[in-house]
């Protein structure tokens, strides 16, 4: 049976425990304050960079570099068969860009090395990378992995509302004309992830407004298998988000998860979002 491993960034939120369990290299983001940098989840806590997210502190965040993923790799080019290297999207952050760069600085190798991008963020990469590990735990071969996790990154969804348009302005990620930025300050505008890229979704001027759209994305996808509910710093408003849901998909499986801080850091204080994952077809 063919070892293979998989590797993610910290940007996939994947709970640390989960990581660990199913073996799931993590190569984790840098947060930069105050001049210094950090490497989030080892050198500075979710918790310290939340305290300073809505403050005058702010901090930035800049994805591993060519460097660091090429020592992971390094790592592992004698260790297993294949290396499913699976990331945030590529229009989001330079996380695939590096991978690929580390990848290319290989000694020649019987390992095989991809590197993914999964078009999205938060949970909605972490899932893929999630089941391309239970896939591999479970004994599949590289090519049923290779399909699985092509296959669950069609199938995966994400959509998201921000408190305020100022950090993501600042993130340069949003492709929204000046025009139609300016329009979507004083709303509570839903976004999508469309192919790896952030676009609007529907104009909402309302946290409760906003709540309902979440809701109604969910409700309107004819086949559900996993609802993964996101919050930043507003725990109070998953409960409402999770009442709206529970006629439509069962409460006690919808699983729900903070943002890291490196995703938070570009979202704001009191985002909110919801990844539907439809299962894959028979």
């Amino acid at each position: 049976m063919a070892k293979i491993k998989v590797v993610t960034d910290g940007s996939a939120d994947i709970p640390p425990e989960l990581a660990r369990e199913l073996d799931i290299e993590v190569v984790p983001l840098i947060a930069h304050v105050n001049g210094q940098a950090y490497r989030i989840g080892i050198d500075v806590s979710d918790d310290l960079l939340y305290e300073s997210l809505g403050g005058w502190q702010r901090f930035k965040v800049f994805s591993p570099s060519a460097t660091q993923f090429e020592q992971i790799y390094r790592q592992w080019i004698s260790e297993v068969d294949h290396i499913f290297s699976i990331h945030l999207g590529a229009r989001l952050g330079s996380c695939v860009a590096n991978a690929v760069a580390a990848r290319s600085r290989l000694p020649a190798s019987t390992t095989r090395l991809e590197v993914i991008d999964s078009k999205s963020a938060s949970i909605g990469t972490g899932s893929v990378a999630i089941a391309a590990a239970r896939a591999a735990r479970e004994g599949a071969t590289p090519e049923e992995v290779s399909r699985l996790i092509h296959a669950t990154i069609r199938h995966t969804h994400a959509v998201f509302f921000v408190d305020t348009m100022e950090y993501l302005e600042q993130s340069g990620r949003l492709t929204i004309t000046g025009s139609v930025l300016g329009s979507m300050q004083r709303i509570k505008p839903l976004m999508i992830l469309d192919e790896g890229e952030i676009v609007p979704y529907e104009r909402t001027r309302t946290r409760a407004k906003a709540l309902e759209g979440l809701f109604t994305f969910v409700e309107d996808f004819p086949r559900v298998q996993e609802v993964t509910v996101l919050y930043a710093t507003t725990p109070e408003d998953v409960e409402k988000l999770l009442e709206k849901i529970a006629p439509v998909f069962p409460r006690d499986q919808v699983q729900c998860v903070r943002f890291g801080p490196a995703v938070a850091a570009h979202l704001g204080p009191g985002a909110m979002g919801v990844v539907v994952f439809e299962g894959l077809e028979e």
